[in-house]
């Protein structure tokens, strides 16, 4: 009895033990166990970067290198001979400015100016090959080389980006011949170390291209004003093209007439060292300050002069106003050329003439359109650029936009183009004319949803068509054809300002009215003749067991006629009879008709 369930029961035992098997292999196979006979393998090198890369480590425009090593953890040779590795070094998707050198694995490169400050990360690879013939016992049996590939990742910040430099204006006091003469420049920007040079320097003196120090002695027959162009680099800086380049600036150095050829410094003896300031005509309205040295000596106005007395043969430096307010806010004079001149014996004139400059105002038209830019003081001649913003959302009222036209030029002209230059000979207003649209909307929440819109002119007629069909009603008239149609799908509107069009349905009753009245019909035509059918049935058998009676309903048919003559004949004494006038029965001895009042007999 029990030599079934045995025989089942073993049958489940190896199931099982089949299942366990199965898991088994696969779990080997999953965590990448097998069973070999092969000797262990060494574990390829692995990279190790001692270097830590410290945050905003990199400037813009300066150099860096980086030099970093890897440990072979984990190799079957830690110390393999000379010439038996080979390593490569690589990059993977590097930033432009970044240079790996393929055989030290040296990071290196310059960040331009303009590189997003930041933090970029990266990959660095290498590889190690084992070199042929074998040298060492490292290389694998039946191996002649074994790569090995490993990277990490590098991230380098780069800092926020300092300004270029740019040599700071100084005064520049006079050099004498045959005298000492010193002077530093000034610079400011850049991250490292400038470079000076200098060209146009008079004899005798030189520029220190470490300090920036002008020094030396002015040689006899350098007197005269010298232009000396000074040019200063960032040694720090890279030199690619996205990099702070050098700049360069003019220094105006004057040599005073003096003279010393014994080792003694002797003036020459002239007395006629006076110098005169003149302002010339085009001064219409004010007065101009004028500054010798740093001190305001006078005040003059157009076609004014002054004359000064200076110690012989000295130079003087004659600044003036810039600029000089006109009578009213959008008017002023500017000084033409340049507002300071040097005066000495050589030349003891100082002469300066002024310009107005022209005001020119721009606007938009019509009122809510956004002023467009170059508002400002022109010397005439000088070239007027703007550019007029298209299109332009009203600031007053929403769905209101302008579409540029034309500019309106101050000289009556005009100019089609948004962009605009045009060269100033007088003052005005430069007006950038713009075409006013409309926004029209169509909408409808329910019961179908419709957003849409267009721009119009303005006073344009705006027309919409929507193909827009009917839908059935959302209740039970829907599922009996009731439907709800659009009425104003298409239309037309002039367009005076915005405007929106809410689009109306209207309900189609004729389909729900005509099935309704086709489903009453029907049910009084069932009612109907489910009635009549049951009435035929009662009667049928109510005239089986009233045969009898037959003779007494002829009887009583027949029974008017008797009753005509009694009424007539006086038979019948105290039965009804009727009024001649309505109808109704009276009794026979009733004198009027209850119904009507008529008089009887």
């Amino acid at each position: 009895m029990r030599t079934p369930n045995l025989g089942k029961g073993r049958r489940i035992a190896g199931f099982f033990r089949l299942c366990l098997g199965i898991m088994v292999t696969l779990t080997l196979a999953a965590g990448g166990m097998a069973l070999s006979t092969a000797p262990v393998q060494a574990a390829p090198f692995d990279i190790v970067a001692p270097y830590i890369f410290p945050g905003d480590n990199l400037s813009v425009c300066r150099p860096f290198s980086i030099d970093h090593h890897f440990s072979a953890v984990g190799e079957a040779c830690p110390n393999p001979p000379a010439g038996d590795s080979v390593y490569y070094w690589g990059d993977m998707a590097t930033p432009a400015w970044v240079h790996i050198d393929s055989g030290t694995g040296v990071i290196s490169g310059c960040a331009d100016n303009g590189t997003t400050p930041g933090c970029y990360t990266f990959n660095i690879w290498a590889s190690q090959h084992y070199a042929t013939p074998v040298v060492s016992a490292c290389v694998p049996p039946g191996q002649a080389w074994w790569p090995s590939v490993h990277s990490y990742s590098v991230t380098l910040c780069v800092g926020t980006q300092g300004p270029c430099i740019s040599i700071v204006p100084v005064f520049v006091p006079a050099a004498w011949e045959n005298v000492p003469f010193s002077i530093t420049l000034m610079v400011t920007g850049g991250t490292g170390v400038y470079n000076w040079s200098a060209a146009g320097l008079p004899v005798g003196l030189n520029l220190d291209p470490n300090t920036g120090t002008i020094s030396g002695i002015p040689a006899p027959g350098t007197c005269g004003l010298w232009t000396v162009m000074v040019t200063c680099s960032d040694t720090g800086t890279c030199s690619g093209p996205g990099c702070c380049p050098p700049v360069a600036a003019p220094l105006y150095l004057y040599v005073d007439c003096w003279g010393n050829y014994s080792g003694m410094i002797t003036p020459y003896t002239t007395t006629a060292c006076d110098f005169t300031v003149n302002i010339g005509p085009g001064l219409a309205y004010g007065a101009t300050n004028v500054v010798i040295d740093g001190s305001p000596e006078a005040n003059l106005a157009g076609n004014g002069s002054r004359t000064f007395t200076s110690v012989p043969c000295e130079s003087h430096l004659v600044v003036v106003d810039q600029i000089v307010q006109g009578p009213y806010p959008k008017t002023r004079y500017a000084c033409v050329g340049s507002n300071q001149k040097w005066v000495s014996n050589i030349d003891n004139t100082a002469y300066f003439d002024y310009a107005p400059d022209l005001w020119i105002d721009t606007a938009g038209e019509p009122a809510g359109v956004t002023q467009p830019p170059g508002a400002g003081f022109y010397t005439a001649g000088a070239n007027f650029i703007s550019s007029a913003p298209s299109p332009v959302e009203s600031n007053i009222q929403q769905g209101i936009k302008y579409v540029f036209r034309s500019w309106g030029l101050p000289d009556g002209g005009t100019n089609p183009n948004r962009d605009l230059v045009f060269t100033v000979n007088r003052a005005g207003t430069a007006t950038a004319h713009y075409d006013t649209y409309y926004l029209l909307q169509l909408k409808s929440d329910s019961p179908y949803v419709v957003d849409e819109s267009s721009w119009w002119p303005a006073n344009a007629n705006a027309t919409w068509a929507l193909a827009l069909q009917p839908i059935p009603m959302p209740n039970f008239f829907g599922g009996i054809g009731g439907t709800l149609e659009p009425v104003n799908s298409t239309g037309s509107h002039i367009m005076t300002g915005p405007y929106t069009q809410i689009l109306e349905w209207q309900a189609n009753w004729f389909w729900p009215i005509f099935w309704l009245v086709v489903i009453l019909l029907a049910i009084a035509a069932a009612i109907f003749f489910g009635l009549r059918g049951r009435k035929g049935g009662s009667a049928g058998t109510a005239g089986a067991a009233a045969q009898t009676p037959t003779d007494a309903a002829t009887a009583v048919k027949a029974a008017p006629a008797d009753t005509e003559k009694s009424l007539t004949g006086g038979e019948t004494k105290g039965k009804p009879n009727f009024c001649p006038k309505c109808g109704n029965p009276v009794d026979k001895d009733a004198e009027f008709c209850k119904k009507c009042g008529n008089k009887l007999g």
